[in-house]
């Protein structure tokens, strides 16, 4: 068996993390393109960009369209929104190439985004293509790791998650996102842009109540701000008095059958010192999973990426998530 052919598509934090660990997989992935709309890339060694000892002979595209044809996966990590997101899936379709993406609305548009899911679907079966939407989360903490957890239960009632985590431990562009530093005025007018805080959470939500057979009918969510107690010291943002905001706390919860059927608690924020993930199941029997410290986010979705390869050329054509395909799997060195 020959090796994957892949393009790299999005050199920010984490595609160009996605795209070194790819690199490091040469027994069995050839990166053959690696594609940006920075201006600063356009042309640069990807060895470079990523800060290898060598250059890799693979210089920076502003459009694959040349490349799509001989790869057999893009990893696309571009943005987090499936609108401006959707173009570029659709020209991945078009040529014919399977598509690994860290765009966490399309980890299960179905519930938020029914319109452009269907026409994504149409679109990849069209062209035998597969698409899927993953990450650590959504994409495993919080709906696959949870869809396997529930495969002991006879029955469940509710599902439980739990996320705290340090925010400075996080890459630069998801610590902004959280809101480190602002005014509480500041936190609220972001938030009410829609395109503030975890990007996901009704996704995983309602990813992981359809694998468990119900289709949640609302999720409601709340995103609150983190506020300083006293002085927080930061990398970037210096130190953050008391009074600002630290991160943010945001809640969802799923219903169906008239009833609460999922209760989703996430925490980021600078300096958090309890750190963990934790799953839980209200049903027979009762059962949980906690991990001490959190899924190290960064490092795990640059992994979950390149672990899912496989499993979608392997797939069946069309638009798919997480609950469709077998889970992905590391390597023993």
């Amino acid at each position: 068996m020959g090796k994957w052919k892949v393009i790299s598509y999005g050199l920010g934090p984490i595609g160009s993390s996605i795209a070194k660990l790819a690199i490091s997989r040469s027994s069995q992935i050839e990166i053959i393109g690696a594609v940006d709309s920075d201006p600063k890339l356009l042309g640069k060694d990807l060895g470079g960009i990523l800060g290898l000892d060598r250059n890799i002979g693979i210089r920076v595209q502003k459009e694959g369209n040349g490349l799509y044809k001989e790869a057999d996966v893009v990893l696309h990590a571009a943005t987090s929104f499936l609108s401006m997101a959707k173009a570029q899936l659709l020209n991945f379709c078009e040529n014919g190439v399977d598509v690994v993406s860290t765009c966490e609305e399309l980890a299960y548009p179905w519930f938020n985004h029914a319109e452009i899911a269907k026409e994504l679907d149409l679109a990849a079966k069209k062209n035998n293509v597969t698409l899927l939407g993953t990450g650590v989360n959504p994409g495993f903490v919080l709906d696959a790791l949870a869809v396997t957890l529930s495969g002991v239960c006879q029955s469940i009632s509710e599902i439980r998650a739990t996320r705290i985590l340090d925010a400075t431990k996080r890459r630069l562009p998801f610590q902004m996102k959280v809101g480190i530093g602002m005014t509480v005025d500041g936190f609220e007018q972001n938030v009410r842009t829609g395109k503030f805080g975890h990007i996901g959470l009704p996704e995983s939500i309602a990813l992981t109540c359809a694998s468990l057979g119900m289709e949640v009918e609302k999720i409601d969510q709340k995103i609150s701000p983190k506020i300083a107690t006293s002085s927080v010291k930061t990398e970037h943002f210096g130190v953050v008095e008391n009074g600002r905001v630290i991160g943010l706390v945001q809640e969802g919860y799923g219903f169906a059958n008239k009833k609460r059927v999922a209760s989703y608690h996430i925490e980021m924020y600078a300096g958090a010192s309890d750190t963990y993930d934790e799953i839980e199941f209200l049903g027979v029997p009762n059962i949980s999973l906690r991990i001490p410290g959190g899924t190290p986010g960064d490092i795990a979705t640059a992994a979950i990426i390149v672990n899912s390869i496989p499993r979608v050329i392997d797939s069946r054509s069309g638009l798919v998530t997480v609950k469709d395909l077998r889970p992905a799997s590391s390597l023993l060195i």
